[in-house]
């Protein structure tokens, strides 16, 4: 007989005798048959010395709280504790016996399955002393000692659902403990494990994720790189694990998953290896470059995830993936999942890099320029392969460039504009990579002057403008009145003076403008500075006339244009007044109060005043002959 089944044969041989155990009491005046068990445990005394009866009672106090019962002899303890049991004998005086009352705990056990229908059965619990195992096939085995020797092994005749229940026994102590069952699957041959997800949580963490079957012991093993496989963990009804304390910036690792026979004490491990990937993201000139290192074996292909697109597609054998699909300034995050061709996933540790860029940003080429009153409204386009963060304005007076300000948008207004200087400007940015561009063309506004000539007519010129990559296209001059109203429009091409000699008597103020039309489609038109312009109520009057009567120069008129307001008169030489009137439309017939008057020199005075409320008075004289 080897050691282990001598062992169980005596406490098995214990046990027995304890069943048919009676327990004496401290004076040996009476007996009960249970001194320990599991609540609720029920206690009887059985026997006492001299009888307790009608003629010659006792009282019992059980739970020793002076709490006397008459002739007694039952009862049940519910709770946990421990307890002296007195009796109180009317000749005798008091005898007692400790009861000690444990918790009805269902003991904690493992149950695994094994190859060829077999289960074994390994204790956990130590709060008993021994503890019997029982099949659902109807075996028992002896009980068995806490401690490492609580274990069975155990063949079922086939396979199927079973249950094993096991229950504690404490030596000298009733067997009235609740066991605890558990269900399991036999079978006759043990299914090797998948470990369906690789997920790198942290620079130093690993999940595992996996298809367990209950009752199952597996064995995790790891390689670093392509190095060999150690045994890792024991994993144990468990569908995840996480392995923790590894360098996963730095190197990858593979992952196995063997199932654990512990009745005949062997690992099968299939063929199927999961490894991290070694991933990392560096942001270079105009790409982010993508790679990873880890071992390819029964990889399919790859996904790529992008924070700003859906998955990339990548073959199996890459190991690095250039993304030029960026922006500059932008950070862009990705993470790497490996398929293989059993379905499984390893997903890595997710990282972000902002993207840079040295090039150099185009320089701006095409800059509008509009002039409103004292300033300038500057807009332009830039290259839309540069994002610009900041744009800086220069201003230069008679050629000396000042910094003038900064704008975040393509635009910018300088409100201390003048004409009578040269004024040009410069554009140029900085990118949000920190890329500053050249500076652009010189752009000068146009610059509108004109003057009224003798006879009324205006010549107008203007600056050609500057600031556009392809030049001009076309100019075009817009005459208004004084009341906004568009008059007329000339398109002078290219040209960049003007002579407008047009008659007309209606308007005595003009305001123009030019308007610049750029060769390139799609820029907006540059605008000239608004001038004013007023023709003068200049007069007209004939040196001589002759009042005879035959229908030809019978009057003498003085006309004026843009007349508002009109006065005429005319006096001889001794100063004396012959003739008045405002009606422009009346000339002198050479009459005084109806009298002819003789040929001679006589004198006139007009005063006008104009469409713009100017007063000018001019004088002269005029000659008159009397034809024969």
């Amino acid at each position: 007989m080897n050691r282990r089944s001598f062992i169980l044969l005596f406490f098995f041989l214990m046990g027995v005798l304890v069943a048919r155990a009676q327990y004496t009491s401290d004076d040996g005046d009476f007996k009960v048959d249970q001194i320990k068990g599991c609540a609720p445990l029920t206690v009887n005394v059985v026997s006492t010395v001299p009888p307790c009866n009608g003629t010659t009672p006792c009282d019992m106090d059980y739970e020793g709280n002076n709490n006397f019962q008459s002739l007694a002899f039952s009862h049940v303890y519910t709770q946990p504790g421990t307890y002296t049991l007195k009796i109180l004998f009317q000749t005798l005086g008091f005898d007692q016996i400790t009861i000690t009352v444990v918790p009805n705990t269902q003991p904690a056990f493992d149950l695994y399955t094994c190859g060829g229908n077999e289960v074994q059965v390994k204790i956990s619990d130590t709060n008993y002393n021994q503890y019997v195992i029982s099949y659902s096939d109807g075996t028992v085995m002896p009980p068995v000692p806490s401690g490492s020797l609580a274990k069975d092994t155990h063949p079922f005749g086939s396979s199927g659902n079973k249950s094993v229940s096991v229950k504690g026994v404490n030596l000298g102590a009733a067997d009235n403990c609740n066991a605890a069952t558990q269900s399991v699957d036999v079978v006759p041959t043990l299914a090797t494990p998948t470990i369906t997800q690789l997920t790198v949580l942290s620079a130093d963490q690993i999940q595992l994720d996996f298809n367990d079957v209950p009752n199952t012991l597996y064995k995790l093993d790891i390689a670093t790189n392509a190095g060999n496989f150690q045994q890792l963990q024991t994993v144990y009804n468990a569908t995840t694990t996480t392995v923790k304390n590894l360098l996963a910036d730095d190197n990858y690792y593979r992952f196995r998953m063997g199932v654990f026979d512990p009745c005949a004490n062997t690992t099968a491990y299939p063929t199927d290896v999961i490894a991290s990937a070694n991933f990392d993201v560096s942001p270079q000139n105009n790409v982010n470059k993508v790679t990873w290192s880890t071992s390819a074996t029964g990889i399919s292909g790859y996904s790529l995830s992008k924070s700003t697109a859906g998955p990339i597609a990548v073959a199996a054998g890459a190991t690095s993936y250039d993304d030029t699909a960026i922006t500059c300034g932008t950070e862009y995050c990705y993470q790497l999942t490996s398929n293989y061709a059993n379905g499984s996933k390893s997903i890595s540790l997710q990282k972000c890099a902002t993207a840079i860029s040295t090039n150099i940003p185009s320089v701006v080429e095409d800059v509008s320029a509009v002039v409103t009153d004292n300033s300038v409204a500057l807009q332009w386009t830039q290259d839309p392969a540069f994002n610009a963060k900041t744009y800086t304005i220069t201003k230069a007076t008679n050629g000396n460039y000042i910094p003038l300000g900064t704008s975040t948008t393509p635009s910018f207004t300088d409100d201390a504009y003048a004409t009578d200087a040269t004024i040009c400007y410069r554009i140029g940015y900085q990118d949000v990579c920190g890329n500053s561009s050249p500076a652009s063309v010189d752009v000068c506004p146009i610059q509108l002057s004109g003057t009224v000539q003798s006879d009324n007519s205006i010549n107008l010129s203007w600056t050609s403008y500057s600031g556009w990559k392809n030049g001009v296209a076309n100019y075009r001059v817009e005459k208004f009145d004084d009341q906004g109203q568009l008059l007329q429009a000339f398109d002078t091409g290219t040209a960049t003076t003007l002579l407008d000699d047009a008659e007309d008597f209606t308007h005595q103020v003009y305001v123009y403008r030019v308007t610049a039309t750029a060769v390139d489609a799609g820029i907006p038109v540059s605008v000239s500075n608004v001038i004013t312009l007023i023709k003068e109520p200049n007069l007209f009057y004939p040196s001589a006339f002759t009042p005879n009567g035959d229908g030809l120069n019978d009057e003498f008129k003085v006309v004026g244009q843009y007349t508002a307001r009109f006065e005429f008169k005319i006096f001889n030489r001794w100063g004396e007044q012959l003739f008045s009137t405002d009606n422009a439309m009346q000339g002198w017939d050479g009459t005084y109060k109806g009298n002819i008057q003789p040929e001679g020199t006589y004198v006139f005075k007009a005063k006008i005043t104009d469409l713009i409320n100017r007063t000018s008075e001019q004088s002269g004289t005029i000659v008159l002959f009397r034809k024969r």
